[in-house]
């Protein structure tokens, strides 16, 4: 295909994506019931799933409420051993999920080559960090808990249907949400909005976006695809790399014996100013290469 994101996003160009929707609104794009078959399909995450080693937590199994422990997934043994213990039992784990546990796989791509070049095209086509995870739910089941991402996500629909409930509300999108109050989620769902996805369906969902997902008639299997563009957190953690700019960062900016209540020395915040600025203006390489590769002859 020529354009991955003309692919997914249909008659929806790039420009308009980022005016009216990128960190504003949700989007869902429908589309063809085979739309993803030749790129990830439920047989394809089956064959995942049982030709690999599944170990906790990259693979886990959690519930609306947030009840399902480790120790309900392995091969219980004793206290000490189960602590060490990270290998997952599929039977504990079927149990689990018909008990209306979602399953979650992160990272899945690194376990396709369809799925890995899917994931890096779109990347270098986007100029954007990305990672893909699996989420498979049973029929009439409440999905994970209420919660918000701190990063956009793209749901790809690849199996059945889910229907996702979200609305905007007050959070601070870098606290974690433990320590945040949840939206309300009465028995008439009031102030929540709610849209089905359906196989072949496309959904964005901005970050910082409260939501939460049930499922109805059908099983459902679906990607999630964790959009990370460039924050200012990470460009300054990659700065800190530069010996100059790390040695900046040890400055004094307050001296023995000052006032205990004194200013800081504005010298050393200046120096670092002008080092940004100077930075900011240099290319910067964004290094989408997801992970290292070994090539044997």
């Amino acid at each position: 295909m020529n354009s991955i994101f003309k692919f997914l996003f249909g008659n929806v160009d790039q420009d308009e994506f980022l005016k009216n929707y990128f960190n504003q609104k949700p989007l869902l794009i429908k589309g063809a019931v085979d739309k993803f078959e030749a790129i990830f399909s439920l047989e394809d995450f089956n064959t995942i799933l049982n030709s690999n080693t599944l170990l906790y937590p990259k693979v886990r199994i959690t519930d609306h409420h947030n009840t399902i422990h480790k120790y309900d997934l392995i091969d219980d043994q004793d206290r000490y051993t189960n602590n060490l213990n990270n290998h997952l039992n599929k039977k504990k784990m079927l149990y689990a999920i018909a008990r209306g546990g979602t399953l979650v796989f992160d990272n899945i791509q690194e376990h396709s080559l369809k799925l890995e070049c899917f994931a890096d095209d779109l990347a270098h086509e986007m100029h954007t960090r990305l990672s893909i995870n699996g989420y498979y739910t049973a029929r009439n089941q409440a999905g994970v808990n209420p919660h918000f991402d701190r990063h956009d996500v793209l749901v790809i629909q690849v199996h059945g249907s889910k229907r996702w409930y979200y609305r905007k509300d007050d959070h601070v999108i870098s606290k974690a949400i433990r320590h945040q109050k949840m939206p309300v989620i009465d028995d008439d769902l009031t102030g929540w909005a709610s849209v089905l996805i359906e196989q072949g369906d496309v959904f964005y969902c901005p970050r910082g976006l409260w939501h939460f997902t049930r499922t109805e008639a059908q099983h459902s299997a679906h990607l999630a695809v964790g959009i990370y563009p460039l924050t200012l957190k990470d460009w300054l953690a990659r700065l800190e790399q530069d010996d100059r700019f790390a040695s900046l960062l040890e400055s004094y900016v307050r001296l023995p014996f000052q006032p205990e209540t004194s200013v800081i020395d504005e010298q050393p915040l200046r120096l670092i100013v002008d080092h940004l600025l100077l930075a900011a203006d240099q290319k910067f390489d964004l290094d989408l290469r997801t992970r290292p590769y070994l090539e044997l002859e």
